[in-house]
């Protein structure tokens, strides 16, 4: 072989050795994997205006909250602090999404019966669910029509402040991520517990038709 054609090939082989693989062009910048648990604390609560729903999520340092809005069918949206959370309300997905690149921070489902935890979040018992209270809150209720009734209840450091739904005859209930509302019109009685430990924190009579005198 003469020299030159030696020289040649020698340096396309050197060449060729030299070139990056596909496998390498591809991992050439770092990349930020999806964090895979689910947040510490999950709180939603329903709004009056049944196309809001308003999430608190709390994992550690990271906090976001605001209200989310129906957009269609039962998936609601939310984008704020550079956060957008989309929650599918049929199937509980929770997906939590960085709002200008798309990085995903969590991905995970959020059950209706479990407001007030997730599945990493222990008991999900909250500083007002250690034990009952024997006082009466202050009440109030309104009628927003046959099956659906807003009621606002607070004392001290404890609030809700959602809609009870009619679930059968003079039956209403309403959860907000910490605490089941139960009202029964017929009996005027009012019972409200801890979601995640049956805790009762009231037991005690309501009447709608002296609104406000609590």
């Amino acid at each position: 072989m003469k020299p030159q054609t030696l020289f040649l090939a020698t340096a396309l082989l050197l060449g060729a050795t030299s070139l990056p693989t596909a496998a390498e062009s591809s991992t050439t910048a770092p990349i930020l994997l999806a964090q895979s648990s689910a947040p510490e604390r999950t709180y939603m609560t329903p709004q009056r205006d049944p196309n809001q729903i308003a999430i608190d999520i709390t994992d550690g340092e990271f906090r976001v909250h605001g209200i989310m809005h129906r957009s269609y069918g039962n998936f609601y949206t939310l984008t704020t602090s550079g956060v957008q959370i989309s929650y599918n309300r049929d199937t509980g997905n929770v997906l939590v999404v960085n709002a200008s690149t798309g990085t995903q921070f969590y991905n995970y489902t959020f059950t209706e019966a479990n407001r007030g935890s997730t599945s990493n979040s222990g008991s999900g018992s909250t500083s007002q669910g250690s034990r009952p209270s024997s006082a009466t809150p202050r009440t109030n209720m309104s009628q927003i029509d046959n099956d659906q009734i807003a009621a606002y209840i607070t004392e001290g450091e404890f609030s809700f402040d959602g809609m009870l739904y009619r679930t059968s005859g003079n039956a209403f209930v309403g959860e907000d991520g910490r605490v089941r509302v139960m009202y029964d019109k017929g009996t005027s009685r009012v019972v409200i517990i801890n979601v995640a430990t049956g805790t009762e924190f009231y037991n005690y009579f309501y009447s709608m038709a002296n609104e406000g005198s609590l």
